[in-house]
């Protein structure tokens, strides 16, 4: 069974979306967490409207290292609404990115 991840923003306010990315590790060893130390640019895709770290540094931050994703939405002008939202990465082996799947993301002002 596949559960929906859904996440909230509240534009004007500091509240944070965190998410863990994981990977399948190798043989028989499970998910382990994704390296994202070569990452380059990420880019959130809200339905038509795209967030990309190339242009709104301040939004996404991977820096931790243990494939934790922080994606502060707050002050990004979006209009309140349920969007259905891709987060893609990139790095120099997959510059037409890798999707990390979907989740609903609910923007209240």
């Amino acid at each position: 069974m596949t559960v929906r991840v859904t996440e909230t923003v509240w534009l004007g306010h500091d509240n944070l979306i965190d998410l863990q990315l994981w990977k399948k590790g190798p043989a028989d060893s499970g998910f382990v967490e994704a390296d994202l130390s070569s990452v380059t640019r990420m880019v959130l895709k809200l339905d038509s409207t795209v967030i990309d770290s190339e242009t709104e540094t301040e939004v996404f931050d991977w820096s931790t290292g243990d494939g934790k994703v922080t994606i502060a939405l707050g002050d990004q002008e979006i209009t309140a609404a349920t969007y259905t939202s891709r987060l893609i990465t990139y790095d120099p082996q997959n510059d037409d990115g890798i999707v990390w799947g979907e989740f609903d993301l609910v923007v209240r002002s």
